[in-house]
């Protein structure tokens, strides 16, 4: 009986380690891909480049990023502090997106 409770207890406490594990969703920004929207407050931003492409990527809270091309950059709206809705998004799929060992973090020149 005390075996099989300390069985079930370590269970539980894995599958509440497994519970909080942070997961991050990759959003893309782009005009006319649909119609949905997600908004918050940019805690940070960032560029990153990879086979000669630059993306950048805005982080909304704690486990959203949201990759914009340039070309759809807005600088006057998209700014870190700023409480910004990113319309027409879809999710990101595949490991393209995640970021690894292969992106090189583009250093501003403002430093």
């Amino acid at each position: 009986m005390k075996k099989t409770l300390l069985l079930l207890l370590f269970a539980f406490a894995v599958a509440a380690a497994y519970a909080q594990k942070k997961t991050i969703v990759y959003q893309q920004m782009g005009p006319r891909l649909n119609k949905k929207t997600v908004e918050g407050i940019i805690t940070e931003t960032y560029t990153t480049q990879r086979k000669g492409l630059t993306f950048i990527w805005f982080r909304i809270g704690n486990d959203t990023l949201v990759h914009v091309w340039k070309k759809h950059l807005d600088t006057t709206r998209m700014k870190v502090g700023a409480r910004t809705t990113f319309r027409s998004v879809k999710r990101l799929q595949g490991n393209l997106w995640r970021k690894e060992q292969s992106e090189i973090p583009v250093i501003s020149k403002e430093n």
